[in-house]
């Protein structure tokens, strides 16, 4: 017995037991967190947290939202501000969205996010956005037909990645691309329209890490394409004739069904040349007019020299933005580095692009 009281001793001294038991019992769920500027500059942080409510109709429960927010200098301090108003502790390690307005993200979103890669309890799979206006209004909405502002805008997110309009990627997958000066990222970009639902509106362009401009949904998809980042479909609509006798003839619509990328960058004289090439493999899936194989040479050619002028006028949208979605610099950090080290920050807009995308229709009937 004397021999084990040293051992019990020891125990008592260092094994302390759950000191940092976190219970979740106690735990607020936080969905999204939405991160704004207000008119003093000071940071205003939204959270959207899940209220459970019984079902009168049936055993079913029924999920809500309910919103807070609050300023401080520092999302921490914007945190303890609404832990203070709401009956429990916040809790982000299931958060699914993170969302910035379009004026915090023109000052940069990394500050924002280094509270979170800091704290090992925070998830990492939460996806990023750009909110036109204020982000913290878009947790306000009422959707009808879902009453969790979460699993909307993330279903709304999800059919977007789906159609190619936004890439796949996490605050996890984005975190090496922040940080690297050769490459720069993009963000779904989404605004409240006039019926109070969230509508994701293409991509949000980011020079460095602060917001600089942005591109519709066709111009998204044609730059994911041109990034070889091709979701389940990639759907396009063009009008390929005039004048005829009913305006829905004069379009086309079709499916992207294969492609095949090459990029290459040449450096002559520290000048940089970049030249992409993308062939599509493309089904038609609407041609009013009818008889596609009568027009098929035509409509391969139109749509080759369309698309070619599409993929000129998005990469002039990138370069007056200064993002460097290619990751033009990284290729020149790894096989040119002597042409990276004089070339400043706006490197990505004095590069000389050469784009051509050539369209091959391969499908066009109702059997596949």
């Amino acid at each position: 017995m004397k021999g084990k009281k040293p051992i019990l001793v020891f125990l008592c001294l260092f094994l302390t037991g759950c000191w940092d038991q976190h219970l979740m019992k106690n735990a607020v769920l936080v969905q999204i967190l939405s991160f704004d500027l207000t008119p003093k500059e000071e940071l205003l942080l939204g959270v959207s947290i899940p209220i459970i409510e019984e079902s009168s109709g049936g055993p079913q429960a029924m999920v809500k939202s309910e919103t807070f927010s609050a300023s401080g200098h520092t999302p921490r301090d914007s945190r303890l501000k609404i832990d203070r108003e709401i009956a429990g502790i916040l809790d982000t390690s299931k958060n699914k969205l993170i969302l910035f307005g379009e004026r915090m993200a023109g000052t940069g979103i990394y500050p924002s996010l280094d509270v979170i890669w800091r704290d090992p309890r925070n998830s990492l799979g939460a996806t990023l956005g750009v909110v036109e206006g204020e982000a913290v209004d878009l947790l306000g909405i009422k959707p009808k037909h879902e009453t969790n502002v979460s699993e909307y805008i993330q279903d709304a997110l999800t059919s977007a990645e789906e159609n190619s309009v936004i890439p796949s990627q996490t605050i996890q997958t984005l975190a090496s691309e922040m940080i690297d000066p050769g490459e720069d990222t993009v963000l779904p970009f989404l605004k409240m329209n006039k019926k109070k639902s969230a509508v994701v509106v293409g991509l949000a362009l980011m020079d460095d890490n602060k917001y600089s401009g942005n591109l519709p949904p066709q111009e998204s998809t044609l730059l994911l394409l041109l990034e070889n980042k091709k979701g389940k479909n990639a759907r396009f609509t063009k009008k390929v004739n005039n004048d005829e006798q009913h305006v829905v003839n004069d379009y086309i619509s079709f499916n992207v069904q294969d492609m095949k990328r090459k990029l290459k960058v040449q450096v002559k004289d520290r000048e940089v040349f970049v030249s992409i090439n993308l062939d599509l493999k493309i089904s038609v899936e609407e041609y009013p007019k009818g008889d596609v194989p009568k027009d098929i040479e035509r409509l391969n050619k139109l749509l080759s020299k369309e698309l070619t002028e599409d993929a000129k006028q998005v990469i002039t949208k990138l370069q007056k933005a200064n993002c460097d979605a290619f990751g033009i610099g990284r290729r020149l950090i790894a096989f040119h580095p002597k042409t990276w080290e004089v070339h400043d920050k706006d490197y990505f807009k004095n590069i000389k692009f050469n784009t051509i995308v050539k369209a091959e229709i391969i499908k066009h009937g109702i059997v596949r």
